[in-house]
C-alpha cells in the first residue's frame, strides 16, 4: 500500500535511508528537513512524501495489526517550469528490494504527476558503484539519460540526470 507520509513515519523512514546505505550524513539531514517540511506544513505545494508499507508479519502486542514502511518517494514541481516534476527521493528497505516496491513508488509518481498535468520526471544520481542497481532501475523504468555531469559531487563522482516523459 502506498500511502502519505505521516508525522509518526519520520524516525522509521530515516532508519530505512540508512539501512540503504547508500546516502551520506549530509543528505540524510536533507531528508529529514524534507520530511518535517510535509508533515508539519501539509499546505505547502513544493514537496509531497509518500510511503509504501507493508504488513508486519505477525499481529502486533494487544491484538492491533502492524505495518512495516517498506519505501519512500518524495517529489515536487521544479520550480519555474510547467510541468516538470524533481523525484528528490526513492527508497526500498533493503530487506524489501526485489520486490516491486519501487517500480509501484516509480508508478505512483507517474499518476502523481499525469494527475497535475505535469509530463516529465527528473531524478538525479551518483556515477559511484553502490548507484548501479538505481541506475539500471531507472533505465528498467524507461528513463533516459539526459545529463552526465563530471566531478559533480566529488572529484570522481558524477551526477547522472534521468529522464521520464509521462
Amino acid at each position: 500500500m502506498i500511502r502519505e507520509v505521516k508525522k509518526e513515519d519520520r524516525e522509521p523512514i530515516i532508519r530505512l535511508i540508512r539501512a540503504t546505505k547508500n546516502f551520506s550524513d549530509a543528505e540524510i539531514l536533507i531528508a529529514e528537513e524534507l520530511i518535517d517540511i510535509c508533515t508539519e506544513r501539509p499546505e505547502q505545494k513544493d514537496y509531497f512524501a509518500y510511503v509504501a508499507t507493508s504488513p508486519l508479519p505477525l499481529p502486533l502486542p494487544r491484538g492491533g495489526a502492524g505495518e512495516r514502511l517498506a519505501g519512500f518517494l518524495l517529489l515536487g514541481p521544479t520550480p519555474a517550469t510547467t510541468g516538470t516534476y524533481d523525484m528528490y527521493w526513492i527508497a526500498v528497505d533493503p530487506e524489501f528490494q526485489g520486490r516491486g516496491i519501487a517500480q509501484a513508488l516509480d508508478d505512483h509518481a507517474v499518476q502523481f504527476v499525469r494527475g497535475r498535468g505535469g509530463y516529465l520526471i527528473i531524478a538525479e544520481t551518483s556515477s559511484q558503484p553502490s548507484y548501479k542497481r538505481t541506475r539500471a532501475f531507472y533505465a528498467k523504468q524507461q528513463y533516459e539519460v539526459l545529463a552526465h555531469i563530471r566531478d559533480y559531487y566529488k572529484p570522481g563522482d558524477d551526477l547522472i540526470i534521468f529522464g521520464k516523459k509521462v
